[in-house]
């Protein structure tokens, strides 16, 4: 009201022409003010994610798009790295094939003594008589001949028959020693003893049966050889 002068009308200043220029031109401190705004808006709604976009996003990642920090190996360290692989590979085939041998060889000598054991039983039945001797009479031979062969296969069934018994005598004592040393008491011991004395009569007989079976035969040859004469 003061710019009023007595009814009359203000017709403005330099200040006032200077004013209405900047706000015709947009640089007035409003427009400032009212743009800088706008441009925070929009740089706050830019800034603003969605959080199902960025946890569809981390989804879509694999492994191949996670590069490694550390990948940054010479070529030492790769060849030192197949050396160390091929190394441990060989060792462990050298391992299987030192097992399988070890078996191998376990088995085998489970083998001989199956077979040992079975023929020092076969030896001490007396199962060797039958084999023992020769057999070489021939037509052709004479008298004496033929009692000369027949006195030297009654020897060769006498030297079986003993090595026979001895071996049956033998295991006889080596089952008495393994009663011993297994600790057994009472009843135990005493059917356990009773069991090998019976092994040794068996035995014992088998050794006789043999041994007059042998001797059969070493005549019925001897008798043969005569007649064909």
């Amino acid at each position: 009201m003061s710019r009023l002068r007595k009814g009359r009308k203000y017709k403005g200043s330099s200040f006032s022409s200077a004013f209405k220029n900047m706000v015709k031109g947009g640089n007035s401190p409003f427009a400032v003010a009212i743009g800088s705004n706008v441009e925070e808006e929009e740089d706050t709604t830019q800034s603003v994610e969605d959080p199902n976009s960025a946890d569809a996003a981390n989804a879509a990642k694999t492994d191949k798009d996670i590069v490694p920090s550390d990948t940054d190996y010479s070529r030492e360290e790769v060849d030192s790295y197949f050396q160390r692989r091929k190394l441990a590979k060989e060792k462990a085939e050298l391992e299987k094939a030192k097992a399988e041998a070890e078996k191998e060889k376990e088995k085998e000598e489970e083998e001989e003594a199956e077979k040992a054991e079975e023929e020092r039983e076969a030896l001490s039945q007396g199962e060797n008589i039958a084999e023992s001797y020769d057999d070489e009479f021939d037509p052709t031979m004479t008298g004496k001949e033929r009692r000369e062969e027949s006195r030297e296969n009654k020897g060769q069934i006498r030297d079986a028959k003993k090595e026979a018994k001895a071996a049956a005598k033998d295991e006889f004592k080596n089952k008495k020693q393994a009663i011993k040393d297994s600790g057994l008491k009472g009843k135990e011991k005493r059917d356990a003893k009773k069991g090998a004395r019976k092994d040794k009569r068996d035995d014992k007989k088998s050794i006789r049966q043999n041994k007059r079976a042998a001797k059969k035969s070493n005549r019925k040859s001897k008798r043969k050889a005569r007649k064909n004469k």
